[in-house]
């Protein structure tokens, strides 16, 4: 039996995994550790690997993985997508207590839409191992994964980028290849179903690499007629996935996407009562309401 047992390096005097570890060999029991501190998160469509100093932790068969440390602050929403892919692969979990949460951060969103087959922006993670950083071919983009509204959000387009990026006191970004585009789209849903879809642009003149209107982008609301059908379906596919009758779900364009764009990430409340056209937000709102006391 081969038992993956992961834990915290800060786990200070209790539940060190190295002594839970140890104490299993045995008996055709063997006991591996690796820590939530150390483990790197490779994302695409379809498929989500976990490393750790460049072994899969599931290339070889896990019967059990232990859990420990996973409660600490900062560790939750990785622990989560941590779980998901153990799950996704039938492998037992102790505490399975992980996997009873919600998502927090981007990373286990995008976690849980790859794992559904939901075209994603391929995207890389870890807490504290930088490889991915100083490896990771020019231009990208570097994001927190718990920031919002654009912010903490960087094109690294040359090696100084990636410098200054490297001496930043926190390192856990998400990293993503640069997509050339000249808009991203906004669904926005209600009742678990796309109402409302916002195209955001940047201004010709604008510095930035990002279409947020919060980051000075330019915003049009499009007719569901103007994107393919089939985005909208995997939109109310999302909502599903991700438990969210209410979502603001953010594509960008991708030529090698099934329905042509990708998943960016799923804002649980999308500015509703702030940014652009509130009042359009609050009537399509109120009609979705409406829509749902008739039927009850």
């Amino acid at each position: 039996m081969n038992i993956l047992v992961i834990g915290s390096k800060d786990h200070g005097s209790k539940n060190d995994p190295v002594v839970l570890a140890d104490a299993l060999q045995g008996d055709d029991v063997t006991g591996h550790v690796v820590y939530w501190d150390d483990i790197m998160f490779h994302i695409r469509m379809g498929e989500v690997t976990i490393t750790s100093h460049g072994d899969n932790l599931f290339n070889d068969a896990v019967d059990l993985v232990i859990a420990t440390g996973w409660y600490k602050k900062g560790l939750h929403d990785v622990a989560y997508a941590f779980g998901l892919v153990a799950a996704s692969k039938n492998i037992p979990l102790w505490n399975s207590e992980i996997l009873h949460q919600r998502s927090s951060t981007k990373l286990s969103c995008l976690v849980q839409l790859a794992l559904a087959n939901v075209s994603v922006t391929e995207t890389v993670f870890s807490l504290t191992d930088t490889s991915y950083l100083e490896q990771q071919p020019l231009p990208f983009i570097a994001k927190a994964a718990a920031a919002s509204r654009g912010e903490s959000n960087y094109l690294i387009a040359s090696e100084d980028d990636r410098r200054v990026l490297l001496s930043r006191s926190a390192k856990d970004f998400l990293v993503q290849p640069f997509m050339e585009n000249d808009h991203d789209l906004r669904v926005i849903c209600f009742d678990g179903k796309p109402q409302l879809i916002l195209k955001r642009s940047r201004a010709a003149d604008s510095t930035s690499h990002m279409n947020n209107t919060s980051q000075g982008g330019n915003s049009e609301w499009l007719d569901p007629s103007q994107v393919p059908s089939e985005l909208l379906t995997v939109a109310e596919k999302i909502c599903t996935i991700m438990s969210r009758e209410m979502a603001g779900i953010d594509f960008i364009p991708n030529p090698s996407s099934p329905y042509q764009y990708s998943c960016l990430e799923v804002n649980a409340i999308p500015q509703l009562t702030s940014g652009v056209d509130v009042d359009i937000k609050m009537a399509t709102l109120k009609k979705s309401i409406n829509r749902l006391k008739e039927r009850t």
